[in-house]
Formats: C-alpha cells, structure tokens, sequence
C-alpha cells in the first residue's frame, strides 16, 4: 500500500540580514549550508520537495545544482522575500499537487536537521493526518512542522514575517509533538557566531564518520 503524499517544503528566501553575507551560500563541511536541509528532505519519503528562494536565487539555486547532482527537487523564486516568510510559504504551497495530504515545513538555516528526524515527523503526520506535527525537544518546539491540508487556505493568505505561527498556536489538542532525541537539529545559523558552532559541529560529525566503521 502506497504511503500517502506529504510534500517538503525548504525556506530559503530570507534576507540574511544578522549575517551580513548570504549564509546559505557560506561552506560547511563539503557543501553550501542550504544544501545540508535539502540533501535531508530529499533523502526522506517526502515528496515533492519544494525550495523557495529569494536573495540571489539563481547563485543559490546554482550552489545547491552543484553540491547535490541528480537530486529531486524544485525550485520557487519568491520575488516579494522582503515582505517575510508568509509569502514564501503561501508560495510554495500554491506550487504543490492536489494529491499531496499535507506539507512538512524546514527552515534552509538549519542544516543539522537529518533525514532520520524529517522521516520521525512524518511518520506522525501519516498516523494523524489532520493533525499538525512538529519536533520537540525539552521545552523547545520547532522545524520540521507538518501541516496539513486543511490550513492550507490559511497558509495561501500569509503575506507577513509570521509564517504560520499563529496557526500552530491555535491548534491546541491538534498539535502533535515528536521527541527529538537532541536539540542539534534546531540549531538555526543566524549570526557569525552561529556559523561558528555550525563549523565545529561539522567538524565533529565528519571525524566521528571517519572514525565509524563501515
């Protein structure tokens, strides 16, 4: 029995403003930081995979081609980007198939958010289709969030830097948490020194790799 269809959507639009550069364009590890989210979101059972980009789209659209050859995703250019989030994802779900239950929510900024996680919060969406979903870890909520189908009319009229936000808030007994085994997969790059920790947890992921046997 074929699973029922939950698309990804990656936000990559912003302005990068506390960053002073593009930060989805600096390198960690062996690839720009936007590629880490799409790799993972492409490496699930989520389908499609939807990127929206705003600021200098096509050098990183270019940047993600180039680190993730082959890969299966498309991409949305948000011409308003400065106006917030809400567009960008009012965006992206204009573009998704009827067929497409609901839609699960990750942020380009955090590229420590892994396959293994997007697949836990799916697997939750898929048990509860109605409901929304989204990891947890102590008292911190966060991406990735599932929404679902029904709020998607809610989701199309977004046009500020709220993003769904209040929709989540409003949803009570129809919010779903997932356990996160850790918080590294919440772990935004805003700023310099965010970029900072990025690196060193990427050092430490690569060596433990190089030290695990195959």
């Amino acid at each position: 029995m074929m699973q029922p269809a939950i698309a990804a959507i990656i936000l990559g639009a912003g302005a990068s403003s506390r960053m002073g550069e593009h930060k989805l364009l600096l390198p960690l590890g062996d690839k720009p930081l936007i590629a880490w989210s799409v790799a993972a979101a492409c490496a699930s059972s989520a389908r499609p995979v939807v990127v929206t980009l705003g600021r200098a789209a096509e050098v990183v659209a270019g940047a993600i081609t180039a680190a993730l050859p082959g890969a299966s995703y498309s991409v949305v250019v948000n011409q308003r980007f400065a106006q917030g989030m809400g567009t960008s994802l009012a965006l992206a779900v204009a573009s998704l198939p009827a067929s497409v239950i609901g839609a699960l929510v990750l942020l380009g900024d955090q590229p420590f958010m892994s396959s293994a996680v997007i697949e836990a919060v799916l697997t939750a969406a898929r048990a509860q289709p109605q409901r929304i979903a989204m990891g947890s870890y102590g008292k911190r909520r966060g991406h990735p969030v599932y929404l679902p189908r029904r709020v998607f009319p809610e989701l199309l009229a977004l046009g500020d830097d709220e993003g769904a936000r209040a929709i989540i808030a409003r949803a009570g007994d129809d919010l779903a948490l997932v356990a996160l085994a850790d918080d590294t997969p919440l772990l935004d790059v805003d700023t310099p020194e965010d970029y900072q920790r990025a690196q060193a947890l990427a050092e430490r992921l690569a060596q433990s790799a190089e030290n695990t046997p195959s």
